[in-house]
């Protein structure tokens, strides 16, 4: 079986389905605190926006993205479970800012008023020589994205935001520019987007986890006399 037979085959997700399991994902990755649910959500969002990139780039250059997606998965998998990571670890809850943003009933009610904004304002987004479609999926990728960036200060959830919006701008890149030097250019940037964003998470999850080690009082030369 063939790589184009596989996504014939595949067929059936293209279109309306893709897109609403891509958004489903992206609205779950902002919402739910849970990493291994998010790592599982980002993971279907990579294939989706694979089998998207498959109507406006050939099938191999698409599978790339798939590929890529689930490289970056792993990588925050092994530094999430390494350190056992979970929200705000070892940070006390009056340390966090804001406070209210690590509630998960207000990152879903942030999420349905941008679902609310995304209705009201999307005839109004015009872009050239793309389908209407993947112009949904694009002005929704990057509300959602955009919010993640600003409800999250975590590495995991802050990092696949990004990524969440960069998916959104390679859908619309790759739509107007078929070019594999420019597919290259822009998975490998992913590629070492989420290695850096992998580093911040081991950095985060040390630097959280240290001990604190209380100062020793010093003592004056006159105490020092036997």
């Amino acid at each position: 079986m063939t790589l184009a037979d596989l996504f014939r085959q595949l067929s059936i997700l293209v279109g309306l389905p893709a897109v609403l399991i891509a958004a489903a994902a992206a609205a779950i990755i902002v919402i739910i605190r849970d990493w291994r649910i998010v790592l599982f959500a980002y993971a279907a969002f990579s294939v989706m926006l694979a089998l998207l990139l498959s109507q406006v780039i050939p099938a191999e250059w698409a599978l790339i993205q798939a590929i890529v997606g689930g490289l970056v998965a792993v990588m925050f998998f092994l530094s999430a479970r390494q350190l056992r990571w979970h929200p705000a670890s070892g940070v006390s809850w009056e340390a966090r800012w804001p406070q209210v943003v690590s509630l998960t009933s207000f990152r879903a009610l942030a999420v349905a008023l941008a679902a609310v904004t995304f209705l009201v304002s999307r005839e109004s987004v015009e872009l050239p020589r793309v389908d209407l479609l993947f112009r949904d999926m694009i002005f929704w990728l990057v509300l959602v994205g955009l919010l993640g960036l600003a409800l999250h200060e975590e590495p995991l959830h802050a990092g696949l935001s990004l990524l969440v919006v960069l998916g959104g701008g390679q859908l619309l890149l790759f739509t107007l520019v078929q070019q594999r030097m420019m597919i290259a250019l822009l998975e490998g940037g992913q590629l070492l987007l989420g290695l850096a964003i992998s580093y911040l998470m081991v950095s985060r999850g040390l630097d959280t986890s240290r001990p604190a080690v209380d100062a020793i009082p010093t003592r004056d030369a006159h105490d020092l006399r036997p």
